[in-house]
Order: C-alpha cells, then structure tokens, then sequence
C-alpha cells in the first residue's frame, strides 16, 4: 500500500509542477484572478462584477486558504498544495477507515488504495489549482466522521456528541469550499433517521432522543455555527443557501424537466465516446450525462493536455484545436497514440466503474442486513447524491458549451465508492477461489490503469 500511495502521489506533484497554468489549467485563468482579489479585500466574492462570472458565485474557503498560500510563497503554482495534499489525506483517511472496517482483508484493502492512487481523473484534478481538491477532501473527512457515527452508532453508548460534532464542523468547511457539499446534511439525516428506526426497535422509544436525537442537533449546530453566515444571507437574499451565476441571470423558460432529451439521461449513448474519448465541442459527441462522467473518469475528456504521447499523426477534432486565439489552436491538437491510449482507459473503466457501482449497492444492502453493524448507509448514500445533484445541475442549466456536465465535479464520489469496493471484495460471500479470482481481476485491472497512466504521463 505504501509504494502504490508514493506512486499516486509522485503522479500528482508530477503534474501540478507541470501543468500548462494559464492556459489548460481547468478556469485557471479565472481561479487565479479570484485568489488575487481575495488576498486585497478579506471577504467573500458575493457576486462583486469584479471577478470573473465563473468566481464571483463561489463559496470563500479554497479563495480565502489560497490567498494566504499566494502571500507566503509568491507562486501561483503553490496553491496546487491544497488538493496535493488533500489527495494524502483522502488516502490517508481511506487506509485508517479499511483497516477499522476490513482489518483481516489487507487485499481487498489494496484494491481501495490502488483505485484512489491511480483513478485517472484524480490524478488530472489533484495536481490543479482549483477548489475540487480541497473540496474532494473536506467531503472526505466529514463523511468519514458520519461512518464513525454509524460505527458508534452500534455500541451501547451510543453516538457520541463529539463525532457528531465534527461531522457538523467538516460539512460546514467542506460547503464553504464548494456547494456539491451541501449534499452531506442529507446524508446525515438519512444516517441519523435509519439510526433513530433502529434503536426505537431495540431499545424503545425513550431511548431515541439520547442516542440519536441529541447528537444530530449537536451536528446540525455545529454546521449551522461553521456555514450559517454564508448560507444564511444567501437564502434571505436570493432564495438559495448557495446561489449560482446562473440563478441570477435570464433562464431557459421551459420547465426543468423539458431542458434536455430523454436520451440525455439514459445510459446508452456510447458509440461516439468511444471512437474519440476526448470531447469537441457541445454538441460533438452527443452529450449524454453518463457517458460524459464515465469518459472522463478515465480520459482526458476536455483536452487539459494531460496525456504526452507522440506521434502516429494527430486530430483537430478535440476540445480546443480548433478554436482562434489564446485559448485553442495547434498546440490542443491531441496525438492519435493519445487516442488510442484514452480508449485503452475507456475500455478498462467500462470493466471497473460496473463493479465500483455494484460495490456501493452491495455496501448498502449489507448495512441493512445487519442492522448497521457492517457495512454503510454513509459511503454508498453520499456517492449518490453526489452523482445525482451534479445531474440535477446540468439539467437545470443545459449549458453545454460551458461544461456543465463537467467530470471533475463527481470527484467527490471517489473515494466513497473505492472504499465500498474494498468492503464489498472482504464480505461477500463466495467459494475461495472464486473470490481470489476476483481480487485478481480487480488488482490486474487497476494494474493496467495505473501502468497507462504512467506511459500517459511520461510520454
């Protein structure tokens, strides 16, 4: 575990020391400018016209934590070390919550870490100088707070006020950082509600509000004290916790639900992702919310430059290639060895992201089998949503052309699922070579990922 996490982590200082910034670094040249502003004026953007549309929305901690990092070393590139390091967190968190979960299943463990090392999309987001690193984190610890929740939940103490605490403390942070977060109080009242079913069962009635009741409240508190002065005035003022540009200005005046073809939400639209992994424009491939996630899951899906192979002739119909100016042209022309790697990838995601998905139903299943003593509501419930409400966004905002179904926004799914994968592998129940055979499908797949990414990277 420790060589495949160096790996993992070599990768992602690899590239934030590279990256091509101002030019492919996923809004950069938005980000950047928002950090700058945060560093003279010591507040929250509230939709000032002085920054950039793609900013002026956005929630104050990653802008507020990379102003500082900018004040103390003068490098833009340096903010990277937020989500370099919050890569090492997640593994860290992921490696101490297996070994709580799985302790006697070093294997199954191994798959987890090797996944959360190598996962193509992680490494392309956790060397950038954006919020989804810090973001992916935060999410990360708060919902590794709700599983010691569920864990405590099964002890005759109870649930103590401190994890729930924290739980409430790390949600705040993590919705402050970006509003996928606000996905995590759902998640906990769901915990929290089946806990209540639970113990009403076992114990009775009178029971309920001190083994469950009084810790949610500390929790909701707690979030309220940490992201209240944000969401607050946002609701009053716009009707949102955690309005968009977009809830401001002029939108499409059919209903929700009439904003994208039914196709759009189906998961059958694979033929072109295929043929060209890499997109070109918003309407080239087809869009298609799935097949746009899994893709770029597993490719370099809008052309930030992230694979350096060479030769075997090019294509212009990518992302960018095409376009005039600053922001496109020759240099985003993607090499057909690229393509043909991306589609290697593709193909090995197609085999990995069924089981990841099974892996989550499965954890799920568990959980209420054994009346939460095993398994997890937390991790499968929180990688749901997550999926669900970047969904929700892009259909509620059908504008493609400004990467709404953008995969780097599921990040945060990641290391949830990997982690259900890992505990799915240790409990399921099949004949012994069965399941060695299966540890060995699944750490030969991720082997092979990881050996691309490393020919992807170094060219």
């Amino acid at each position: 575990m420790v060589m495949v996490s160096l790996i993992g982590f070599a990768l992602r200082l690899e590239h934030a020391l590279t990256f091509d910034g101002p030019l492919r670094g996923a809004d950069y040249e938005a980000h950047v400018p928002g950090v700058r502003w945060m560093m003279h004026h010591y507040r929250p953007f509230n939709f000032t016209q002085e920054v950039s549309g793609q900013v002026r929305y956005q929630p104050p901690l990653w802008y507020a934590l990379g102003a500082g990092i900018l004040a103390l070393t003068g490098a833009e590139r340096s903010i990277a070390l937020l989500a370099l390091l919050g890569w090492v967190v997640r593994q860290l968190l992921l490696v101490r919550l297996l070994k709580e979960a799985i302790p006697e299943h070093r294997w199954s463990a191994l798959v987890a870490v090797a996944i959360n090392a190598f996962l193509p999309l992680s490494v392309l987001t956790d060397g950038k100088v954006n919020p989804e690193g810090l973001h992916t984190t935060l999410f990360m610890v708060a919902l590794y707070a709700l599983w010691r929740v569920e864990r405590e939940a099964c002890t005759p103490e109870g649930i103590s006020k401190q994890t729930a605490l924290w739980f409430g403390v790390w949600s705040g942070l993590a919705v402050l950082t970006k509003a996928t977060a606000g996905v995590l109080p759902m998640v906990g009242a769901v915990v929290f509600a089946a806990q209540a079913l639970r113990d009403r069962r076992r114990f009775g009635p009178r029971a309920v509000p001190r083994r469950v009741l009084v810790p949610a409240a500390f929790a909701a508190l707690a979030w309220i004290v940490v992201a209240g002065w944000w969401c607050g005035p946002n609701l009053v003022k716009y009707h949102h916790p955690f309005p968009h540009q977009w809830n401001l200005d002029p939108q499409p005046t059919e209903p929700v639900l009439y904003r994208r073809p039914l196709g759009w939400a189906l998961p059958f639209e694979w033929r072109q992702y295929i043929e060209r992994p890499v997109i070109h424009s918003d309407t080239d491939p087809r869009p298609n919310f799935w097949a746009a996630m899994i893709t770029g899951a597993w490719t370099d899906f809008y052309n930030r430059g992230f694979c350096r192979l060479r030769g075997g002739g090019f294509t212009t119909k990518v992302w960018g290639a095409e376009w005039p100016g600053k922001y496109g042209g020759p240099a985003w022309n993607v090499s057909l060895h690229c393509i043909a790697l991306f589609q290697c990838l593709l193909a090995l995601g197609f085999v990995i992201t069924p089981i990841a998905v099974y892996a989550s139903w499965f954890v799920l299943r568990h959980s209420q089998r054994t009346q939460g003593q095993r398994g997890s509501l937390a991790l499968p419930v929180a990688s749901a949503l997550v999926t669900f409400f970047v969904m929700l966004f892009a259909l509620a905002f059908p504008y493609d052309t400004n990467a709404v179904s953008n995969p780097r926004y599921i990040l945060a799914a990641a290391t949830p699922m990997a982690a259900c994968w890992a505990i799915m592998l240790a409990e399921i129940k099949l004949p012994r070579q069965w399941k060695r055979a299966l540890h060995a499908l699944c750490l030969g797949a991720i082997a092979l990922v990881g050996v691309l990414v490393l020919i992807e990277r170094l060219g």
